[in-house]
């Protein structure tokens, strides 16, 4: 009962400002994808892609090529 207050609470703290459908769609199904990594929470996931679309719009594109670069050097 805990964690889902905690999982709550955090979902509304990092809540972002503006409305889903200022989001670019494809981005943002990247971004779930991407925080499943950190969260099984769907909300968290959404919020936490919005607060990395927030900061750069290019956001997910810049870290699938970082990840690419980091695979091929292995």
């Amino acid at each position: 009962m805990a964690n889902k207050k905690i999982i709550k609470i955090t979902a509304n703290v990092i809540k972002p400002k503006k409305p889903e459908s200022s989001y670019d769609k494809k981005e943002l199904q990247k971004g779930l994808k991407v925080e499943q990594e950190h969260t099984t929470t769907k909300k968290l996931q959404k919020n936490i892609a919005k607060n990395h679309l927030d900061e750069d719009k290019n956001y997910y594109k810049k870290l699938n090529k970082i990840e690419k670069k980091k695979n091929e050097k292995k």
